[in-house]
């Protein structure tokens, strides 16, 4: 009945509900009470294989949920804050990954077809920021735009942020998904935890702009099983969203 799959959801679920309703305290409670209960099920659990596997996968999500609310400030400026949250998140996702026997190939590293994937990568990639911008109207994670800037943002966004989203929803967490589930309904499963996940915005729009967004990176990974493609759309996106938009629409 994958029972386990759905409680372990419905946790997920409600504990974004209390960011989406800024009750960010039991929200946090929510997400460690479910992350125990999840071990538990997995340690202690009779429960067939590809089951457990979904179940590590939801765990990332919860622990870069955790770790992002529980991380304490060590810098002023926003954008050093998320290489600590999200390359925290690498460990896990390597000890997931070497467990559950993803390879390479599983992992789509490789680069063929670039000179097409590159461009249209990029397309996307930029139409899916000028749409969320005019969702979130989120302030410039940099104060201008220089040369050290947009490098240091172009490093956090792709080699962190992005990285660390795509790994998780779509190399494992999807493909977990689609092997319990079948290829539609975990594309699909996958992708609304994705936009349930951008809940803390507290705008209804932005969790199903990002449940969009989700679901086209999970049909070009499906499509291609290419990580650079996803990669470079989920990393030209934020490098746009969270640096150059707002700093050509504010004038600065």
């Amino acid at each position: 009945m994958r029972i386990e799959i759905y409680l372990a959801v419905l946790g997920l679920v409600l504990g974004e509900l209390m960011m989406f309703l800024s009750h960010t305290f039991l929200g946090l409670a929510v997400h460690i009470i479910n992350l125990q209960a999840i071990t538990l099920a997995i340690v202690l659990g009779d429960i067939p294989i590809n089951r457990k596997n979904v179940l590590q996968s939801l765990l990332l999500l919860l622990q870069m949920r955790i770790i992002n609310l529980a991380m304490p400030q060590f810098f002023t400026i926003s954008l050093l804050w998320y290489p600590l949250v999200y390359g925290v998140m690498f460990i896990p996702i390597y000890y997931v990954a070497n467990h559950q026997n993803i390879d390479s190939n599983d992992f789509g590293m490789n680069f063929k077809n670039m000179y097409i994937y590159l461009p249209l990568a990029l397309l996307i990639g930029a139409a899916m920021a000028v749409i969320e911008y005019n969702i979130i109207h989120p302030v410039p994670l940099i104060p201008r735009l220089t040369s050290p800037n947009l490098f240091q943002i172009f490093i956090v966004m792709f080699v962190f942020v992005a990285a660390v989203e795509e790994l998780i929803f779509r190399v494992i967490l999807q493909t977990r998904l689609q092997s319990v589930f079948g290829i539609d309904k975990g594309l699909l499963l996958g992708a609304v935890l994705f936009g349930i996940m951008h809940a803390g915005y507290g705008l209804v729009i932005e969790v199903i702009f990002a449940t969009l967004f989700g679901l086209i990176l999970g049909v070009i990974f499906q499509k291609t099983r290419s990580f650079p493609f996803i990669l470079t759309v989920h990393g030209t996106a934020n490098v746009l969203l969270f640096g150059i938009l707002p700093i050509f629409r504010t004038g600065s």
